[in-house]
């Protein structure tokens, strides 16, 4: 699966107060991140389980190496997509105040920008998403699934009652 680090080399900014998310901010992308992961965690923590039901002591010690390996290679994931999305927000600030950006950031924002503007213009020119547009002599007419009883087919009472 390709990362942002597959595509930008990530220079960290010297974190400048007017472009620095808010602690609050920060946690919340912490409790998104771990909400992400943790099903990972909880995974890990079960194949463990069920692995020590059968192994001997020295292949216990083994599967305790793997999960520990494991689990922290899941922090590290969770370190780096934290960094990431950090400095990301670092320089979208820095573009949205129209700051100087690092270059490879101005690019990926660009080509974001691009794609999102073709999505929107592919789009919008689909009937699919264009209003359906009627004639007015299409108003006096019943919609085309509508279904109108014949009269034969009609209880006596509701035919005397359309005509008072």
């Amino acid at each position: 699966m390709a990362t942002l680090t597959d595509i930008i080399d990530i220079q960290p900014t010297t974190p400048n107060p007017d472009f620095e998310p808010e602690e609050q901010w920060k946690a919340n992308l912490r409790q998104r991140i771990e909400g992400t992961l943790k099903p990972a965690a909880e995974k890990l923590k079960r194949e463990l389980t069920e692995r020590l039901k059968d192994l001997s002591p020295p292949e216990e010690s083994k599967a305790k190496t793997d999960y520990d390996n494991a689990m922290a290679e899941l922090r590290r994931t969770a370190n780096e997509q934290y960094r990431q999305i950090l400095e990301r927000e670092r320089q979208e600030r820095r573009w949205t105040a129209g700051e100087k950006v690092d270059d490879k950031w101005s690019e990926l924002f660009v080509k974001e920008q691009q794609t999102l503007l073709d999505m929107y213009k592919k789009g919008a020119g689909s009937k699919a998403n264009q209003p359906e547009v009627t004639r007015d002599e299409d108003h006096n007419q019943p919609p085309p699934t509508a279904k109108v009883p014949d009269r034969a087919s009609l209880p006596p009472e509701s035919i005397a009652k359309d005509r008072t």
